[in-house]
């Protein structure tokens, strides 16, 4: 297995991802209230449609709101992966968790992190900058994308 670098997540990142994930499930429910609008009629619909998305904003808002109140140092706590070309394995406070790379669900690729969902809402944070060498960033790139 090739190992990395430890990193974590800090709370800027954070709420960068938060963010991310937030506008892609806030474009995924827009279809949705476009359908209920024209199912309900223009008028009721278009007023139940927008409460929708007030009450969806409001509720993405104080659930960060709350993540910076509580305590979250458990998910903010340094982690260490090891991969090969069937397993990612992250270490995190002494609990090791390995995933199979065939089984995972999605993978988003942005400019410095990786989303890795392991299922439709769970998903994985890594940081771009944990590798020793190019060529484990190559060979982790190639894995996850096959």
């Amino acid at each position: 297995m090739i190992a990395t670098k430890t990193y974590s997540l800090t709370r800027e990142k954070y709420r960068d991802v938060f963010f991310f994930v937030f506008g892609r499930s806030l474009l995924q429910l827009l279809p949705f209230l476009v359908v209920w609008t024209l199912l309900f009629g223009w008028q009721v619909g278009q007023l139940i449609a927008l409460y929708s998305l007030i009450v969806l904003i409001i509720v993405g808002f104080s659930y960060l709101i709350l993540t910076y109140v509580k305590n979250m140092e458990p998910y903010f706590s340094e982690t260490q992966l090891h991969f090969d070309e069937e397993t990612l394995q992250f270490t995190k406070n002494g609990e090791q968790v390995s995933w199979k790379i065939g089984l995972l669900k999605n993978v988003i690729t942005k400019d410095d992190y990786w989303l890795i969902y392991v299922s439709k809402t769970k998903y994985i944070y890594i940081a771009r900058d944990i590798f020793y060498s190019d060529d484990d960033l190559k060979k982790f790139e190639t894995y996850i994308n096959a």
